[in-house]
């Protein structure tokens, strides 16, 4: 199973202030003990056993009965999935998801607690989630008289006054996030710190004190906040965005997004998934639960959140050898075969399902070595693998916001590697977020798209375009190369007439690659790759556009002078750039990041791009292998194909052995030629 590894995803840690109100509430205890829960040692915890204690609780406690609310108090740490807490047989709440060691309240509906003896019940759904939970303690006070609670609104409006739907943060003093009370309603998604709203209006109560609030929705728009002071009679504040980039004929897709309703893990409902995607700015919404086919447009048009996105049926199709998300699908299908064990005919069956891009997700998790690309061992240098696999996908993740990945070229290279091979896999970023908390569309991919209205978007027309590299990744920045007033993402250049005797044609004059990004982003670095080797990086720094803070839009001409190779070759453009650092979007990952899909050229003007794999190969053909004939070849591609030309040589090498060794009559029991064989892939 799948979890999210965001610790901001939910409710609470206190601080030892925040329960200066209980000193004139009687603290009842109904044990002080902590548990194990889970099926998996944990000696990393100190605070409870190493072994499970088991897979639930129950005791009994003696009581008495009290009018009005209550609030139960408890210590847990790294509940991922479900667990609810029952008393008497009334299911009294369900633990907030978060993986810190913490402190959390939650509410006691009244008259649950009788006289005398009471049972106390908590329930896990999943044995596998391995927990540390107890310090069960109640007050017989609601959340408002316990903590001296006081309303607060916060109305966030575009530049023209109307609502917007957004995400409202709110911190501390020190910057800290702090507990919103009483703030649920249809409209809102609310966690700790965080209260999305799809109306225009969050409205939640917090102790007398100063805060700050912020809003956002997605890095199209621009941040507001303000300082705020909530005394007696609570506080208001007005916060004001406006698009701050320009993203005509692209639509923003998030391609791989859960809900706790049909993934089962997580904690997002599917109607607060709703307000989500609205509130980041998300316009086409892929759903992928876990082998379900799930259809959001019942609960959105049921919510009146139709104008804000158009949602899209998938399914993360969750196999024993990796996860793959297909779309658009059919809701009253069965789901695509998922216990397979060879990706071609998981690919096949999800096709055969209507799915018309499929995409291969976090190749590298749930680590470099344990996911799909550490298992089938892929080559950095010639994109070669080991054992049963096949890249029928369309697409890989590139970005994918809510998994760990410290260093941001370990699936482009990856990626890059594949390219070279000759495989038509494509790049898309994405969230992947299970939790209200973990940023939805923080990670995504701009689609080209004949229609700029989020709720008329043409699924097939996007789905094409995901498959055939038209597109780019996203992380906080927008890029898009450019040629005669056009993205030519995806696309292929041929000269407009073929070349003479071999000579070779540089890129045409004129290609631009534009750079945007919010006030509250700054890009700092953009690399141009060719077959996977870097021809330009620059700093930005010295931009005058960087030199005040404001929304960026850069047009940066892709110099044709530059080395390009002098036969057939793709391009990628990769801009990088800091973390937000703010809790206001809070990141897994330091950095934020753009990238193109790939522009092909066909130097040489045949009418067709030729992969740097199939070059080496039609080298091979026509010359052969010997070392008179692939000198002067080395000495005339470039790197990449160079690389594939030795492996093609390093092959008839080890098959001349094999003829040797078999006319000596020595058979082919050689280890230190299986060994050769094994560690160039060709065996």
């Amino acid at each position: 199973m799948r979890t999210p590894l965001l610790g901001l995803s939910f409710l609470v840690l206190f601080a030892a202030a925040l329960f200066s109100g209980t000193q004139e509430e009687e603290e009842h205890v109904i044990s002080r003990r902590i548990w194990h829960l889970g099926n998996d040692d944990t000696p990393e915890w100190p605070e409870g056993p190493i072994a499970p204690d088991g897979t639930g609780i129950e005791l009994t406690f003696q009581g008495q009965a009290f009018e009005g609310d209550g609030t139960l108090v408890l210590t847990q740490r790294h509940v991922n999935d479900p667990w609810h807490v029952e008393i008497n047989g009334t299911r009294v709440c369900t633990l907030a998801v978060d993986e810190s060691l913490g402190e959390h309240t939650y509410h006691l509906p009244a008259g649950v607690i009788r006289d005398g003896e009471n049972t106390f019940r908590l329930i896990g759904e999943q044995e596998q989630d391995d927990i540390t939970v107890g310090d069960f303690r109640y007050y017989e006070a609601s959340f408002r008289e316990l903590f001296g609670l006081e309303r607060v609104v916060v109305e966030v409006r575009d530049v023209g006054g109307d609502p917007l739907p957004a995400r409202v943060t709110v911190t501390d003093a020190e910057g800290e996030l702090v507990e919103l009370f009483y703030a649920e309603e249809l409209h809102a998604a609310v966690r700790l710190g965080v209260c999305y709203t799809s109306d225009g209006e969050a409205v939640f109560e917090v102790p007398a004190g100063r805060y700050a609030v912020h809003a956002v929705r997605g890095p199209e728009w621009s941040l507001d906040s303000e300082e705020l002071t909530v005394a007696a009679g609570g506080a208001s504040s007005r916060l004001t965005l406006r698009r701050e980039l320009d993203t005509t004929g692209f639509v923003a897709a998030d391609t791989h997004v859960h809900t706790r309703t049909y993934s089962g893990h997580g904690d997002s409902s599917v109607e607060e998934r709703m307000v989500t995607l609205a509130g980041e700015g998300v316009e086409l919404a892929i759903a992928t639960d876990h082998n379900h086919n799930t259809d959001y447009r019942p609960v959105q048009e049921s919510m009146g959140l139709t104008s804000w996105f158009t949602p899209v049926v998938g399914n993360e199709v969750t196999t024993p050898i990796g996860h793959l998300n297909g779309f658009p699908l059919d809701p009253a299908d069965e789901v695509p075969p998922f216990d397979l064990q060879d990706v071609g005919e998981i690919v096949a069956g999800m096709r055969a399902k209507g799915a018309r891009a499929v995409i291969l997700n976090h190749p590298r998790w749930p680590s470099h070595e344990t996911g799909p690309h550490g298992v089938m061992e892929l080559d950095l240098l010639t994109g070669d693998w080991k054992g049963d696999w096949s890249a029928d996908y369309d697409a890989m993740e590139l970005i994918n916001s809510q998994t760990e990945e410290r260093e941001p070229m370990l699936l482009f290279r990856d990626w890059f590697a594949m390219l070279n091979r000759g495989e038509a896999v494509y790049g898309v970023g994405s969230s992947d977020s299970h939790t209200v908390g973990g940023v939805v569309g923080q990670g995504r991919t701009y689609v080209l798209s004949s229609t700029d209205d989020p709720a008329a978007i043409d699924v097939e027309e996007c789905a094409e375009n995901i498959a055939n590299g038209r597109s780019s990744v996203s992380m906080g920045i927008f890029c898009d190369l450019r040629f005669a007033d056009r993205s030519i993402l995806g696309l292929t250049y041929s000269p407009e007439e073929p070349s003479q005797g071999g000579e070779a044609r540089s890129i045409p004059d004129g290609i631009t690659l534009r750079v945007a990004a919010p006030s509250w982003v700054r890009p700092r670095k953009v690399t141009l790759f060719a077959n996977g080797v870097v021809v330009k990086s620059r700093g930005l720094d010295d931009m005058p556009e960087m030199e005040s803070p404001g929304p960026l839009d850069l047009a940066l001409p892709v110099d044709p002078a530059l080395a390009w190779p002098d036969h057939d070759f793709w391009m990628v453009a990769l801009v990088e750039g800091d973390g937000v650092g703010g809790a206001f979007w809070p990141q897994l990952n330091d950095y934020t990041l753009a990238a193109t899909n790939p522009v092909f050229f066909d130097v040489d003007g045949d009418g067709r791009y030729t992969s740097p794999r199939r070059q080496a190969e039609e080298l091979v053909e026509a010359v052969g292998t010997g070392e008179e004939a692939l000198q002067p070849l080395l000495a005339r591609v470039d790197e990449a194909v160079g690389v594939q030309l030795l492996r093609l040589a390093r092959r008839a090498l080890l098959e001349d052995a094999e003829e040797r060794a078999r006319a000596l009559g020595r058979g082919l029991d050689r280890p230190w030629l299986d060994a050769w064989g094994e560690e160039s892939g060709d065996r």
